[in-house]
């Protein structure tokens, strides 16, 4: 196992994967990271043209434990979930848009009255996500920072790339900049996740 590399000025995250949480080669669970702490990139690939867009991108203190609170918040349809067919050709068409949303005194009574609809979709949607994942001695402080920096890149410099990255995920930062530079590895392109960046 490698772990990130830094010095003063430069930290470098090295990304493992695409993993899956359905089982098979590529299972999260039978990854060597599983007990890791560091940051996560979720993505949904577009078959049609290629394309690896971002759709969430978090940090850890356990790799294998975050994603599983993650799974239950989506097949609890407290997440957003997005139409599986659409997504695979890069749309994103929402057929829940998550009870956490909902602050509405009837959020109750509508996911009761869409739950057998919307649970047809919900294996095959998480079927689609590919985690990629970097192993980091960070602390939780710099992991957050780097993950909202990643966030706010995506935002600002590839607004046209945000698919499937919804607008009201939560992206925080130090008020400050570290002033270090960022250099990430990935095993094939994300998009909007530029290799090189400053913190």
């Amino acid at each position: 196992m490698t772990d990130n590399k830094q010095d003063k000025q430069t930290v470098t995250l090295d990304f493992y994967g695409p993993y899956k949480f359905v089982r098979g080669s590529q299972y999260l669970y039978d990854s060597e990271f599983v007990k890791s702490e560091g940051i996560y990139i979720w993505t949904i690939k577009d078959e049609k043209n290629g394309n690896n867009f971002v759709h969430y991108v978090g940090e850890t203190s356990s790799f294998g434990k975050r994603q599983r609170e993650h799974l239950i918040q989506m097949t609890g349809l407290n997440y957003r979930i997005i139409d599986p067919d659409f997504a695979r050709q890069g749309i994103e068409k929402i057929v829940w848009n998550g009870m956490w949303r909902d602050k509405s005194l009837n959020a109750v009574a509508t996911l009761l009255d869409n739950y057998n609809e919307v649970a047809k979709k919900v294996v095959d949607y998480i079927g689609l996500i590919n985690l990629y994942f970097a192993p980091t001695f960070l602390g939780p402080d710099v992991r957050k920072h780097i993950e909202g920096c990643l966030g706010w890149n995506l935002r600002n410099k590839y607004p046209n790339l945000k698919t499937f990255y919804p607008d009201d995920n939560h992206v925080g930062t130090k008020a400050q900049r570290l002033g270090q530079q960022l250099i990430i590895n990935l095993p094939e392109n994300i998009s909007g996740i530029d290799r090189e960046q400053t913190i």
